[in-house]
């Protein structure tokens, strides 16, 4: 460090704030594409009553917090009534809350609380199935005239070999033949979440219905749809193909096959445009801004369908999924080779995103959810801070999954027993394989304090009977979210550092340039007219290095706008000779290892 200082010494010079240019007219944005989307598992946010489930009293007891870090909106995973299965993605009923997680009265106080302090709410929505608890699924099975066509029935009557290869995503056919009816029913997922005939015109008055009641009489500010692109399916029933070197005699999987005949049918875009269209006419109705947007996980090339279809503009914007693939190794539960988190690896992720994104929409970025590894398992805890910046000031929306902003990482394999494992995605697997497939290491409480011996996650001690819906991880005592709101250049004060960043002009909406970008250091310039100019350079290699700018159009000096370093201790030393608003020659920016600095100019 003492050669590092006589080096910043060096090159630091100290002098009044640059100018900036004359102010141009700010862009008028709407809230979803301001800040941040916070992703809340409600089950593992906060436990409010002591059962050991987190429910909708504890998000209300924690939305100060998520006002004070600068989250712009929540986005609520299911909390529907379920069959208990899925986290709750097997729904019994669209128009209810889950008893286990509170009732409507809650919610109703949730939404005024959030809409009180200035935050949006998006719901979670799963028009792709139900439950097979559902009433209307209890009704198709006995052929009930109304309801016979609600769901997708098979008339083979060989109930030994279903109609088709078809895989769901959780492993073997995606067909169950029901007995009592005869007829086999179509399920991408659980067999206990039948898939809705969305052809039949009713099920979708029902989904539109549906959309109205969260959208006009709760008040919620936007819907995520949940396995949009499973929702309609070719009448064929043709055998999909296998993907090139795939053995047609062994146990398939999903991966395995080429889903030409079960994802992106025209039938799936031509209803969100529609959906879309209902959503804008609620808007207006109700003198506010509301949104759509969509789970859809495939090429980039493919998800900006979801986002303009035919020239008619569908959901605000599909979630991209691009940052999901940065991992060291191999995904064992899809096989899918991970891409590392290094300078080009990084460009190889960003590029057909951004080649792809049409004008009328809008961009967005995510490092992890509910349904994937947390971003620090997957590429190493020292790059936290680093992809954060990404996900903040690349350009569009930000999402984030709860925890992310003070570093959480997976529970550890050891620490959960397939007897306390959750996850049917797991549990099917048995207790050989559950470890792969499981989600639940993603999904553990939220890490609030040191309180007590459960993160603080409930407001009782772990002890006589209550625990944890699934064990909290050990390293609470550590990383925490009490911790790091007193400690200087935690995860969590420059999580909140690079919030109030996004909200510059350039940062916010202005256009996006590679700089140098190498095999150490990924550097990009963001540039609203009219308005400062922000270069962000990070040094993601083991040594120091020099960067010069001057190849790249940028003046021969910048003001130091933001530091940090690989840890709180070195970003305080580093701050000592970067300070915030000194002037620097841009020809010779020193970067330590894992060190992010941006300029202004």
């Amino acid at each position: 460090m003492n050669r590092l200082i006589f080096l910043l010494g060096l090159i630091a010079s100290v002098s009044i704030a640059c100018k900036t240019k004359s102010k141009a007219e700010i862009k008028n944005l709407k809230w979803w594409q301001k800040g941040v989307i916070y992703q809340l598992y409600p089950r593992s946010f906060k436990d409010s009553n002591g059962d050991g489930y987190g429910d909708l009293g504890g998000v209300i007891e924690k939305i100060d917090y998520l006002k004070s870090i600068g989250i712009t909106a929540i986005w609520l995973n299911p909390i529907y009534p379920s069959g208990g299965l899925d986290g709750g993605y097997d729904i019994t009923s669209f128009v209810d809350i889950d008893p286990l997680l509170g009732d409507m009265e809650t919610f109703d106080k949730l939404i005024e609380e959030a809409h009180k302090r200035g935050i949006y709410v998006i719901m979670d929505f799963i028009p792709n199935h139900t439950s097979d608890k559902h009433e209307w699924f209890m009704a198709s099975k006995n052929n009930s005239e109304k309801y016979k066509d609600y769901y997708v029935w098979h008339p083979s009557k060989d109930h030994t070999k279903p109609p088709n290869n078809w895989v769901s995503y959780f492993g073997g056919p995606t067909w169950t033949f029901d007995q009592g009816r005869g007829q086999w029913y179509l399920h991408h997922f659980l067999p206990q979440q039948p898939d809705l005939n969305i052809r039949n015109e009713d099920v979708q008055k029902e989904i539109a219905n549906t959309m109205k009641f969260w959208l006009k009489e709760k008040k919620v500010d936007g819907l995520r749809i949940d396995a949009l692109a499973n929702l309609f399916e070719d009448v064929n029933y043709l055998d999909e193909p296998l993907k090139p070197g795939i053995n047609p005699n062994q146990n398939l999987s999903h991966s395995d096959l080429d889903h030409i005949y079960t994802l992106n049918q025209p039938g799936t875009l031509q209803l969100l445009v529609e959906w879309r269209k209902l959503v804008e006419l609620i808007a207006k109705e109700e003198n506010s801004e509301k949104m759509i947007v969509v789970e859809v996980y495939d090429k980039a090339e493919v998800t900006m369908k979801y986002c303009l279809y035919n020239n008619d503009q569908a959901a605000q914007f599909p979630f991209n999924f691009q940052f999901i693939q940065l991992r060291n190794g191999t995904n064992l539960a899809n096989n899918q080779v991970g891409i590392p988190f290094e300078p080009k690896g990084i460009k190889q992720l960003i590029d057909p995103w951004i080649e792809n994104l049409p004008d009328s929409c809008w961009s967005n970025w995510q490092l992890g959810n509910h349904d994937n590894t947390r971003v620090g398992s997957r590429i190493g805890k020292q790059f936290i801070d680093l992809a954060n910046v990404l996900n903040m000031l690349l350009g569009g929306t930000t999402i984030t999954y709860y925890g992310e902003e003070i570093g959480m990482v997976d529970l550890p394999k050891d620490k959960l027993s397939f007897e306390e494992c959750q996850d049917e995605a797991g549990k099917k697997r048995g207790p050989e394989l559950f470890q792969i497939y499981s989600r639940d290491y993603e999904r553990t409480p939220m890490q609030w304090s040191t309180v007590n011996n459960n993160a603080g996650f409930m407001n009782v001690d772990t002890g006589n009977g209550r625990k944890p819906w699934l064990p909290v991880n050990e390293n609470y005592v550590d990383l925490n979210v009490q911790k790091q709101i007193v400690q200087d250049f935690s995860h969590l004060n420059i999580y909140k550092d690079l919030i109030k960043l996004k909200q510059e002009p350039s940062f916010s909406w202005g256009e996006f340039k590679y700089l140098l970008v190498n095999d150490e250091i990924f550097s990009f310039e963001r540039n609203a007219p009219g308005f400062k100019k922000y270069a962000v350079l990070m040094n993601l290699s083991t040594r120091t290095i020099n960067v010069n700018l001057s190849d790249f159009g940028i003046p021969d000096e910048a003001k130091i706008t933001y530091v940090f370093g690989s840890n709180p201790q070195e970003t305080h030393e580093l701050r000592k000779f970067y300070s915030i608003g000194q002037r620097i020659s841009t020809k010779r920016i020193l970067l330590t290892n894992l060190n992010c600095i941006i300029i202004s100019y």
